[in-house]
């Protein structure tokens, strides 16, 4: 699959694009009815319906021992299609990627009942990379399906281009650093009642248009986002658990870099 030269353009300016329907249900469906299974026979999956109760220490026991290494099986494996591979290429203009052996599972039970933009947790997975550049993409697909306010992982769209000429950074030192500006103080201040208008909102940062954005979508739905977005969990206040799968790759060029 090609992508055009507006989808390049949006992935520079915004830091994420979203291919729908990229992964086929036949090869995602496997993946789901895995995931459900393993929560049925620990009691958290029944009939349809998540099933937990209302202990939270004994849910997050069950489902952690429930979904152990479940990105290890082949069957989630198959999420990394030829597509996927062939688009992350793609976006580092056809340089050569470093992929993990296995995707990882994301998983978010039931955990809220109000939807809010969260304050804390923001950050990198990854050092940037100052002079050496982009350091590549990251895929996040639906196992089933994720509607707003149902935990998908929320990126600061535009973030990836700033503080790009400090060299290299780690997440700490980036947050502190973004924190200067006021955009930044308020996204991570808890005081900040009013925090929804982050993603209703565009404010900008030297020139740079930000803005909160969701990922949400139906099983097979593809983001591919800039690694060097700013990024948190989200809480989940749908009755359902989030079930998405990602995957990072860097340029085979700075991998070394990345992960040394």
């Amino acid at each position: 699959m090609i992508i055009s030269a507006s989808d390049h353009q949006i992935f520079a300016d915004r830091g994420l694009i979203r291919v729908e329907g990229l992964i086929p249900d036949a090869v995602v469906a496997p993946a789901r009815d895995l995931a459900y299974g393993r929560l049925e026979k620990v009691g958290l999956w029944r009939d349809g319906a998540w099933a937990g109760g209302r202990d939270e220490a004994q849910t997050l026991k069950l489902a952690k021992a429930a979904l152990k290494d479940i990105g290890k099986s082949s069957i989630f494996k198959n999420l990394l299609t030829p597509d996927v591979l062939d688009i992350a290429r793609q976006l580092v203009n056809g340089e050569a990627i470093r992929a993990e052996a296995y995707p990882q599972f994301l998983f978010t039970h039931p955990n809220a009942s109000e939807w809010v933009v969260p304050y804390a947790a923001w950050h990198l997975d990854l050092p940037r990379l100052g002079p050496l550049g982009a350091p590549g993409a990251q895929m996040f697909s639906f196992v089933d399906t994720v509607l707003p306010g149902g935990g998908g992982t929320l990126f600061v769209a535009g973030s990836h281009r700033l503080l790009n000429d400090v060299g290299a950074i780690r997440s700490q030192e980036l947050k502190k650093r973004l924190r200067e500006h006021s955009y930044f103080r308020d996204l991570m201040d808890k005081s900040i009642v009013d925090r929804n208008r982050f993603m209703s909102e565009v404010h900008y940062v030297d020139d740079v248009p930000l803005r909160v954005v969701e990922l949400t979508g139906a099983p097979g739905d593809v983001f591919f986002t800039d690694l060097r977005m700013l990024h948190a969990i989200a809480p989940n206040a749908s009755g359902n658990p989030r079930m998405m799968i990602t995957q990072r790759f860097p340029r085979e060029a700075v991998a070394d870099h990345i992960y040394g």
